[in-house]
Order: C-alpha cells, then structure tokens, then sequence
C-alpha cells in the first residue's frame, strides 16, 4: 500500500512540474513529458480485471521510432497498481484484434479512418489516448495535447459513458471534457 501511495505522490509531483514553463524549456521531448500522464491515467482507472495479478499491457500504435515505447523502456520499475507493465508495439490497426491492451496510445501519424472504425469496440475494455483533438473528436476516449507550454489532457465524455472502465475522481479532475 505504501508503494502505490509513493507512486501516486510521484505522479503528482511529475504531472505539477509538466505544467511549468521551466519543463518545456529544458528540452524535454513531447514523448517524455506525455509518458508520465500515460502512466497518471493507468493509476486512476479501474480496469474490467482489476484483481488480477497479470501485467498491465500498454500497447503503443505509433511510427517505427516507437518514441513514447522507448521513453517506457527506459523507465525503471514502472507499475499499475503492483501489477508489472508490459509493452507492446504496433504497426497498425490490424493488430489490435490479435491483442489484449489496458492502455492504448496512438499517435498522430496513425490517425486513421480504419482505426476509427475499431474505436468503439476497443473502447470498452481500453483506455485509448492519443495526442490530438481530432483524435477524440473521431472516438478516442482520451487526448493529451501541449496547449500554451502545457500538457493537457481532453476527455470525450461521451466515449466514458459507453465503456466498462471507471476513473477516479481524482484524474477526471484534471481533464477537460469535450
């Protein structure tokens, strides 16, 4: 209990430091200022297995640089809840009916209207993020975009209801609805 209540005050911490202008002039990279919140939002959902012991699996549609996977792997001991994380890159939407993901992150460059099409169903049982408006105007749950040297996170209400998923208070907070 203690870990995970260590975890969520590091997050905290992490999610006020992104909302300075000093974060983004160090040079952090999109990717690394996002991570974090992928991990934030992982924290604040409860999931269809939530007492299952399996790992949690973040599964990462995105270019061949696979850059938000990278900034996971570099990440030591990362974890949902004592549950291990485990990361799984795709290389397009095709695949997402051959696996099984808590998390979705999809990136802008993958946006597509066959991805579309797969969002309702995927939504269900995934939290499905990426890193434009468009992309929860076209079914994505959620949406983490820098907007005036900060990282924020839009939510599409309307996705939510539709979903077996439930967030905490706390994160839905943080978000703002479209």
């Amino acid at each position: 209990m203690r870990k995970g209540l260590s975890l969520i005050i590091a997050v905290i911490l992490v999610m006020s430091l992104l909302s300075t202008r000093q974060v983004w002039s160090q040079g952090f990279s999109s990717e690394q200022l996002r991570a974090p919140f992928l991990l934030h939002i992982a924290n604040f959902t409860q999931f269809i297995d939530e007492g299952s012991q399996q790992p949690v699996n973040f599964c990462f549609l995105e270019g061949n640089s696979f850059a938000h996977a990278k900034v996971f792997k570099g990440s030591p001991n990362q974890q949902v809840k004592q549950r291990t994380i485990k990361l799984i890159e795709l290389q397009d939407a095709e695949q997402l009916n051959h696996q099984s993901c808590q998390i979705l992150f999809v990136s802008q460059d993958k946006e597509d209207d066959k991805l579309f099409s797969l969002l309702a169903e995927i939504n269900r049982h995934t939290v499905s993020i990426g890193e434009s408006l468009n992309f929860i105007r076209n079914g994505g749950m959620m949406a983490i975009v820098p907007l005036q040297s900060k990282m924020k996170i839009f939510f599409n209400q309307e996705v939510y209801q539709q979903t077996d998923l439930k967030f905490s208070s706390a994160l839905l907070k943080r978000v703002n609805f479209r």
